[in-house]
């Protein structure tokens, strides 16, 4: 089943990734089976990219401010030779959805609890919220 995803974050104006297609490996009963699923294709995605994968390629302004606007102006390439551990990828998923640090919508629908029953079909809309977290300093 092929899925849209996107994900923003509260107080930018573009999302961080742009809506991208997903190719899901089986249907999902609920929120926790849909995360899994999405952070193993991640995983499994960056892990099978090569070290020495070297593309060149040239970037726009336009593509180079909307990197910037983002932190980061790279292109893509894999410089750390180290795999990523998927079952650390798996907790880091789960806890980070408990501790609120980022919402899951499902076509404008927010899906609230972690075991929460859903209905995904083809070409549904998939939005992760990252929320913003405010630092300071308490005296």
């Amino acid at each position: 089943m092929r899925i849209r995803v996107m994900v923003k974050q509260i107080g930018k104006r573009k999302p961080i990734i742009g809506e991208q297609h997903l190719q899901l490996y089986q249907s999902t009963a609920t929120l926790q089976e849909l995360i899994e699923q999405i952070v193993t294709i991640n995983v499994e995605q960056y892990n099978n990219r090569t070290v020495d994968e070297l593309m060149v390629a040239a970037l726009s302004e336009q593509e180079i401010q909307d990197k910037a606007d983002h932190g980061k102006v790279g292109f893509n390439v894999r410089y750390n030779p180290n795999q990523q551990d998927l079952n650390k990828a798996l907790e880091n998923a789960s806890l980070s959805f408990q501790d609120g640090l980022y919402k899951v919508f499902i076509n404008d629908i927010e899906i609230e609890q972690w075991q929460q029953e859903i209905s995904i079909n083809e070409d549904d809309s998939i939005l992760f919220l990252r929320l913003t977290m405010l630092a300071g300093r308490m005296w």
